[in-house]
């Protein structure tokens, strides 16, 4: 491919465009706006300097050398092999702007987008070029996180999923599978589920938002920076994850129950499916050795987080 194009230059747009460039490849930002186009390498910079510890051994100019800003979209998609569509969250907007893509990018050029609400079902089913069109949801903001959901409709070609994987790798970016589209996808689906249990709990009276969210940042977070939840649990019983719901299941049923759930949720087929995926990973005979892993790493966190100390509100830009 001769590079990379991104379609719309705001929060999203400008972050995929530093994860291409950042990995050596030549990036064109189609951006609408005026105010947006005229800030865009400043506010790249701004980003790539903060986030310079990920690559280090890449020079910010380098990366903004890689980066040409675009006011039309034939100019940027011309010749791309890879187009990543960043506008707004409107499926109008998406519908309109997969019609004119599939028109102008080259007939072997995988479309992207950025939604994170919208399955390209939903605004890509009548192109002609349907079998290139994906989904790559990014985390916000994917230079700093790298998990990328990647869902495909029915439609897609598996090329253009493979293809948008080994990319994705390439850039530095984490993608995951999600087989089938559903709203919100996973990623909103688990953060969605948290935060609706913190607001009850606030509504509740039972805690204050700043204690709730202690629980993450001075909880849950240090071990998930380095592990999984499902790994986690795995590493919590002797057993491993099987071991774990043995002892602790009912917890999670009890909780489901109170939410509505008609039966179980730890059933012997997530469980047998967990702990095949487990211990394929790790076998049992390991579980102390990464548990070791896991308890360095996390030491070694909480000194990092003690050493640079809380945000004080004169953080140097």
């Amino acid at each position: 491919m001769t590079h990379m194009a991104i379609i719309g230059g705001g929060i999203i747009g400008s972050s995929w465009a530093l994860v291409f460039a950042r990995a050596g490849l030549q990036v064109k930002v189609f951006a609408r706006h005026e105010t947006v186009r005229a800030s865009l390498h400043e506010r790249i910079g701004v980003m790539a300097e903060r986030a310079q510890a990920i690559r280090p051994d890449v020079p910010v100019a380098e990366i903004l050398k890689r980066i040409s800003l675009v006011d039309e979209i034939g100019a940027a998609v011309t010749g791309a092999g890879f187009v990543q569509e960043s506008l707004e969250e409107k499926i109008e907007v998406k519908r309109e702007v997969f019609a004119v893509l599939d028109r102008l990018t080259p007939e072997d050029a995988i479309i992207g987008s950025s939604t994170s609400s919208f399955g390209v079902s939903s605004f890509a089913d009548g192109v002609k070029g349907r079998h290139r069109c994906i989904v790559a949801h990014p985390a916000a903001v994917p230079h700093l996180i790298p998990v990328v959901e990647v869902v495909p409709a029915v439609f897609t070609a598996l090329e253009t999923v493979e293809t948008t994987f080994e990319l994705m790798k390439a850039m530095g970016q984490s993608p995951v599978l999600v087989r089938r589209e559903q709203p919100g996808f996973v990623m909103n689906r688990l953060q969605g589920a948290l935060l609706t249990e913190m607001f009850r709990v606030i509504e509740d009276g039972l805690m204050s938002p700043e204690d709730v969210d202690k629980l993450i940042s001075d909880g849950f977070g240090l071990r998930w920076a380095f592990l999984g939840p499902l790994e986690g649990i795995d590493l919590n019983a002797p057993g491993g994850i099987a071991d774990y719901l043995k002892r602790y299941g009912f917890m999670f049923d009890d909780l489901a129950r109170q939410r509505g759930a008609k039966g179980p949720v730890v059933t012997k087929s997530v469980i047998a499916t967990l702990n095949d995926a487990m211990r394929g990973e790790l076998p049992i005979e390991q579980l102390e050795d990464k548990r070791a892993w896991r308890d360095q790493r996390m030491a070694r966190l909480r000194a990092l987080r003690d050493e640079m100390g809380p945000f004080l509100g004169t953080e140097p830009v």
